[in-house]
C-alpha cells in the first residue's frame, strides 16, 4: 500500500521509520542467535505453523484442557486422523484383545490418531491426543531435566492408588524404569488423579487443567468396563442357569420315567380282575398317581419358567456380544484369538 506524510511531519516520520529499522535489525540479529540455541523449537515452530485441517484437533485441545503449550506440542508432531486401514500401516505394533488408539513415532516425530466412530467412545479420543502430546514432550526433554522428570515419575508410580489404574500399571512393574516412565509419563498426566508436586508442574505447562483430561479418561474407561462387567455377570449368570437347567431336567425326566411306569403299572393292575378287593385302595392309588402327575406338571412349568429367564439372559449376552463386537472393530482390537461367549 502507497503512504503519504503529512507536509511538516516528514522529518519526525523519517526519525520513527529508522529506528524501528534498526530495532528490527538488532531484533533479527537477537533471534538469529537465539535459533542457533533452540533449533528444535524453531522446526517445532515452522511446523506448527503448517499443519492443516485442525477442526477435531483444536476439539481435542479444549475437550483435554491443553494449554497452548500442549496444542503447541501436539502440532508440532503433526498429528495425522487414521481410518482404521490406514491407522495400522502407520501404527503397525498390534497385540491380539489389546486396542491401540494411537501412536507418536519417535524416528520421525510423528504423531497417529485413530479416528474412533463408535459414538459411545469419541470422548476417549481428545484423551489419546493429550497422551501422545505427552510422548512428543517426552521426546523433546533435554537430558538433563528427563533425568530429573523421571525421577518424579517413577515416586509417582510408587504412589498410586486407583484401583484400576493400578490394574492397567501391572504390565510395567517387572520393566526398568528407562523402559517405562515413557509411557508412565504420558498415562500419569492424561489419567492420574494425583501424582507428585514437581510432576504436577511440571504437566501444568501443557494443560490449562489437567483433571478434565483425567476425567475425560475415566468417563471413556467407565464406558468400557460396564460392557466389560456386563458381558461378565450376564456370562456368570448363564453358566448358573445352565447347571440348574440341567439339574432340574434331569430331575424331572426321571421323575416323568418313573411316573410313567407307574402309571402303566397301576392301569395294568386296575384292568387285571380280583387285584384291587376294595375301591377305596383302588382311588388311594389313583390319587396318589394324580397327584404326582399334578407336581410334575408343575416341575415343568418350574422348568420352563427357568428356561425363559435363561433365553432372556442369552439376548441381552446378544446385545452385549454385538456392543462388544462394534467396539472392537471401532478400536481396531484384533479379536480373532478372544474367546467368545455363544448361545
Amino acid at each position: 500500500m502507497r503512504r503519504f506524510l503529512k507536509p511538516g511531519f516528514g522529518r519526525t516520520v523519517g526519525i520513527v521509520i529508522a529506528c524501528v529499522a534498526i530495532a528490527a535489525q538488532l531484533g533479527v540479529i537477537g533471534f538469529g542467535t537465539w535459533a542457533a540455541m533452540n533449533s528444535a523449537t524453531v522446526r517445532d515452530a515452522l511446523v506448527v505453523g503448517k499443519v492443516a485441517e485442525t477442526a477435531h484437533l483444536d476439539d481435542y485441545v479444549s475437550a483435554t484442557g491443553m494449554s497452548s503449550a500442549g496444542r503447541f506440542y501436539l502440532f508440532a508432531a503433526r498429528p495425522t486422523l487414521h481410518d482404521p486401514n490406514s491407522f495400522d500401516t502407520a501404527c503397525p505394533e498390534r497385540e491380539s484383545g489389546i486396542a491401540v488408539l494411537g501412536c507418536y513415532s519417535e524416528a520421525d516425530d510423528t504423531i497417529h490418531l485413530l479416528d474412533i466412530t463408535d459414538d459411545t467412545l469419541t470422548t476417549l479420543e481428545p484423551v489419546v491426543a493429550a497422551h501422545e502430546m505427552l510422548h512428543a514432550v517426552w521426546a523433546r526433554l533435554d537430558p538433563t531435566e528427563r533425568i530429573v522428570v523421571a525421577a518424579e515419575v517413577e515416586a509417582s508410580f510408587g504412589t498410586v492408588s486407583d484401583p484400576a489404574l493400578l490394574v492397567r500399571l501391572s504390565a510395567f512393574e517387572s520393566m526398568t524404569p528407562a523402559q517405562r516412565d515413557p509411557e508412565l509419563f504420558a498415562i500419569f498426566g492424561t489419567e492420574a488423579m494425583s501424582v507428585t508436586p514437581a510432576l504436577a508442574a511440571v504437566y501444568d505447562r501443557y494443560f490449562d487443567d489437567r483433571m478434565v483430561c483425567v476425567e475425560l479418561a475415566a468417563s471413556s474407561a467407565n464406558v468400557i468396563a460396564e460392557i466389560v462387567s456386563g458381558i461378565e455377570s450376564v456370562g456368570n449368570q448363564i453358566v448358573i442357569a445352565d447347571s440348574a437347567i440341567r439339574k432340574k431336567l434331569k430331575a424331572f425326566k426321571r421323575e416323568g420315567h418313573d411316573l410313567s411306569v407307574d402309571i402303566r403299572a397301576f392301569n395294568a393292575n386296575a384292568n387285571t380282575k380280583g387285584y384291587y378287593e376294595s375301591s377305596s385302595k383302588f382311588e388311594a392309588d389313583r390319587r396318589a398317581l394324580a397327584k404326582r402327575t399334578q407336581a410334575h406338571d408343575a416341575h415343568l412349568t418350574a422348568l420352563n419358567k427357568l428356561i425363559e429367564q435363561y433365553n432372556s439372559l442369552v439376548d441381552q449376552m446378544a446385545v452385549l456380544n454385538a456392543q462388544a463386537t462394534s467396539l472392537n472393530q471401532s478400536l481396531g482390537i484384533d479379536a480373532s484369538a478372544m474367546e467368545t461367549v455363544t448361545d
